[in-house]
């Protein structure tokens, strides 16, 4: 068993494949592509499965685990808290001022919209694509537990559910395979950052402990 705030050789293994394969997949692709060839295998089950699975990267689920971490342990309260700060800092840069307007595939796919496969439910937007901010929500997340945790497994875990967040918001039309691949390296390097921010208070015996489980 790996102890807490140590990241396993073999995860660290599994991280560096997804982005490798994930940059050489958007290397050697046209833009569009991979949403394309998501798109043509629909089926019922799949759309069952992405539209609930895509909101794991909603910013609520992050509020929630960070008010968990505030009862219950307070270093990890903070350590999530600048997480969530830097990575909802990258994202507003590029979303909202370095590329604002980014097309999404709705749009960007307007001539064969029609031809396009949707999830009933979903309402596809328009604008601001780059980057997938659920994606890098979902990162974040599973990486600031990924340094919590000490099993493997859950590790792995949360790295894979991760994964397909960022697969579920190509799969209902909402990002390219770009954006969710630069989300996802924000919220890794949020995470990272915010490590190197508060990892000298790791140990302080006031942040051991959260609001609700402190002595009196």
């Amino acid at each position: 068993m790996s102890r807490p705030y140590a990241i396993d050789k073999e995860l660290q293994w599994l991280t560096a494949i997804y982005l490798v394969f994930t940059a050489l997949l958007i290397a050697v692709t046209n833009h569009g592509d991979v949403v394309l060839w998501i798109n043509a295998r629909h089926t019922v089950q799949g759309d069952f499965f992405f539209k609930y699975w895509t909101f794991l990267g909603d910013g609520v689920l992050l509020g929630a685990v960070a008010l968990y971490f505030l009862c219950t342990h307070l270093f990890r309260f903070y350590f999530m808290l600048i997480a969530i700060a830097l990575q909802t800092v990258l994202v507003h840069i590029f979303k909202q001022w370095l590329y604002a307007g980014e097309p999404r595939p709705k749009v960007f796919f307007s001539e064969i919209a029609d031809q396009l496969n949707y999830v009933e439910g979903v309402t596809t937007r328009g604008y601001d694509s780059f980057p997938s901010g659920h994606t890098a929500s979902a990162f974040t997340l599973a990486f600031v537990l990924i340094w919590v945790v000490r099993k493997p497994w859950q590790r792995v875990l949360f790295l894979s559910a991760a994964i397909l967040v960022g697969v579920s918001r190509i799969y209902i039309l909402q990002h390219f395979a770009r954006d969710v691949f630069f989300g996802s390296v924000f919220g890794i390097i949020a995470v990272i950052l915010a490590w190197f921010i508060i990892k000298g208070k790791a140990w302080s015996p006031k942040l051991q402990k959260g609001l609700l489980n402190r002595k009196a």
